[in-house]
């Protein structure tokens, strides 16, 4: 019998948290076994804010607002605000969905509805991009979800990709009353703009992107990509040359690596050295994960020797790979995150075996029996370690692989989607 699990909200925003939770749990190779991933995502939160690892192009940013702004003239007398909507957002994924059709050369780039040709999908990308949105302020409005704006009778023409102008003397004289607005990006061929030409963003759509990123998202990684022509090199160069490395890397790891001199933000700088240093050091307990599961289950000993390979390899590097490692404390990637005590403990146990050593064989026995509490801790009667004494079917381990968190990559990917639209649509004329 398959598990199932249900939830009760008491307002749409409750309901679309949860929807962002789920999503973001059924994500492969995103389960969080040791119950870590909070910190990642705090991590984040500080270096992508607004973003998710579920976006896929910058475009979507603007087709919720564009389709909000036709409801006062395109929205039936009969029809429910939720309908129009639905009905306008799934008639544009069609439209995309037939571009891309008729490009197949274009075959490689992402949009929703890929793998589903009739744009009825089963998260529309609304609901994906609803946070973004909003933090990015593409929408002022009182309401703070979709549903609630649907529900509004009045007319949202004056709150949708509203640009604040601020005046001065309200300022100096600290009023924070709202400042007026004027609609940017908008075209009402905005549609027939797709048709021609998919999902590429309009110069303005691009500006105005640029612009909001540096506006909220202050002190973030992205503001500086989207600043900075010679770091979104880099940052571009990243995941290629993450490939051909022979050490333990992936694509965030060796752009931090490459780019940290280059970095004038202080906080941006503190952070991405934080996250750098993090990754490095949770990919150990992972190691040591991996191999208490599979010496459960008598893995092949090549497959289990080959994990005690990248251990041997990760411990004896971690404080040259770290650039910090002699200040760097567990503790400081924890404070502002709800994590767990036991977590806590765990982790700073880690710590603690880690600090006066380099001999991964000195530790292994140990840190391996610390990742075996904390699953069956964490995952309660879903962890693997009891449904092996149990002699329940794990279908994931049918043939032995790679269990867990990777070396963490934050949301890399999808922000390099993203802005790579924003860099091309400033620089291509269609």
């Amino acid at each position: 019998m398959s598990s199932q699990i249900g939830w009760i909200d008491f307002s749409p925003k409750d309901r679309d948290r949860v929807k962002r939770f789920m999503d973001l749990m059924g994500m492969g190779g995103v389960v969080d076994e040791l119950g870590i991933g909070m910190i990642r995502d705090a991590m984040s939160n500080k270096l992508f804010p607004g973003f998710s690892t579920l976006y896929t192009r910058a475009k979507y940013f603007f087709i919720t607002p564009y389709i909000l702004i036709e409801r006062e003239k395109k929205q039936a007398k009969r029809q429910s605000g939720k309908d129009y909507f639905h009905k306008a957002e799934v008639d544009t994924n069609r439209i995309i969905i037939l571009y891309y059709d008729n490009h197949p050369e274009q075959s490689t780039e992402s949009y929703f509805g890929k793998d589903k040709k009739d744009g009825n999908l089963k998260r529309q990308p609304s609901e994906i991009y609803w946070n973004g949105i909003q933090h990015l302020h593409l929408l002022e409005s009182e309401s703070s979800t979709l549903d609630q704006i649907l529900s509004d009778k009045h007319s949202l023409m004056d709150e949708l990709l509203s640009k604040n102008r601020g005046d001065d003397t309200s300022k100096e004289q600290g009023e924070n009353q709202r400042v007026g607005c004027e609609n940017v990006s908008y075209d009402s061929n905005w549609q027939q703009f797709i048709t021609d030409n998919g999902l590429r963003l309009t110069r303005t759509e691009a500006e105005t992107l640029r612009d909001r990123l540096q506006l909220y998202s202050k002190d973030s990684l992205l503001a500086a990509l989207v600043a900075n022509d010679t770091l979104w090199t880099l940052y571009k160069s990243a995941l290629e040359e993450s490939k051909q490395s022979k050490y333990l890397d992936n694509a965030f790891v060796h752009f931090v690596e490459s780019s940290i001199d280059l970095i004038s933000n202080e906080e941006l700088r503190k952070n991405l050295i934080k996250a750098h240093d993090m990754a490095l050091f949770l990919h150990g307990a992972h190691i040591a994960y991996n191999i208490q599961l599979w010496s459960k289950v008598n893995a092949p000993v090549k497959f289990i020797d080959q994990r005690r390979s990248e251990g041997i390899e990760w411990l004896r590097n971690l404080s040259s790979r770290m650039i910090n490692f002699n200040d760097f404390q567990i503790n400081d990637c924890i404070k502002g995150t709800n994590l767990k005590t036991p977590t806590q403990n765990f982790l700073n146990q880690i710590q603690t075996l880690i600090k006066n050593t380099s001999d991964w064989n000195e530790i292994e026995s140990e840190i391996c029996s610390l990742t075996e509490r904390q699953e069956r801790w964490n995952k309660k009667s879903k962890s693997r370690f009891v449904k092996i004494e149990k002699e329940q079917v794990i279908e994931e381990m049918n043939k032995p692989q790679w269990l867990g968190l990777s070396l963490i990559n934050y949301r890399y990917l999808s922000t390099l989607s993203v802005i790579n639209d924003i860099y091309e649509g400033l620089t291509k004329e269609v």
